[in-house]
């Protein structure tokens, strides 16, 4: 778990969320900081001054969800204030041209950083500072629709080889496989997702 890894000893990191449009990073972010709060931690949000789709104080989600944030240019304009927290969100992290710098310094210091972040441009290219980001990261969690993930049995997603259990048929209803090598008596049988290959 995330809230385990980040806050048990002290040590900071950088957490992404990252994926397209309407595929709820923001949604999300939203729910990591406030499973932060529920564990204490000072947390505070950051959203980009010319984000004002929704609302001009605070960030909000495309399904009207909002939460009280900082308004920034670049996350440097607000550092002295964020620093004294614990767990920084960012959402819509794409638009700060410092966000590489400043993640890093706050995660060297021992704040949890968590971005919200589109991975690509209308042409389907990448942010620069957000490809960047992927290199840095602690975690980088991908959101997207169901097509990005497929179902498979909890040993196969541990095993970064494994061959799927459950598949698509051509009726797109799931359907198991009998692969003896998924058989495992201390398994649980259980069902979990993976991102799907391209």
């Amino acid at each position: 778990m995330v809230l385990d890894f980040y806050c048990g000893d002290g040590r900071g990191g950088i957490h992404m969320i990252v994926g397209p449009m309407f595929s709820g990073k923001s949604t999300e972010l939203f729910r990591q900081l406030n499973r932060y709060e529920l564990a204490g931690k000072k947390t505070v949000l950051v959203k980009y001054a010319k984000d004002n789709r929704y609302d001009s104080e605070m960030a909000s989600t495309h399904d009207a969800k909002k939460m009280k944030a900082l308004k920034a240019l670049r996350l440097s304009d607000v550092i002295n204030t964020i620093q004294q927290y614990q767990v920084i969100g960012v959402d819509e992290g794409q638009f700060f041209d410092d966000i590489v710098t400043i993640s890093e310094a706050l995660a060297n210091m021992g704040k949890t950083v968590i971005i919200a972040a589109l991975d690509g441009d209308f042409r389907r290219e990448p942010f620069p500072t957000i490809a960047r980001l992927y290199s840095l990261s602690e975690k980088v969690e991908v959101i997207g629709g169901v097509e990005m993930y497929e179902a498979v049995c909890r040993r196969c997603y541990n095993d970064a080889r494994g061959k799927l259990c459950v598949e698509n048929t051509s009726t797109n209803e799931l359907a198991f496989s009998q692969k003896r090598e998924c058989e495992d008596e201390s398994d649980d049988n259980s069902v979990v997702l993976k991102r799907r290959n391209a």
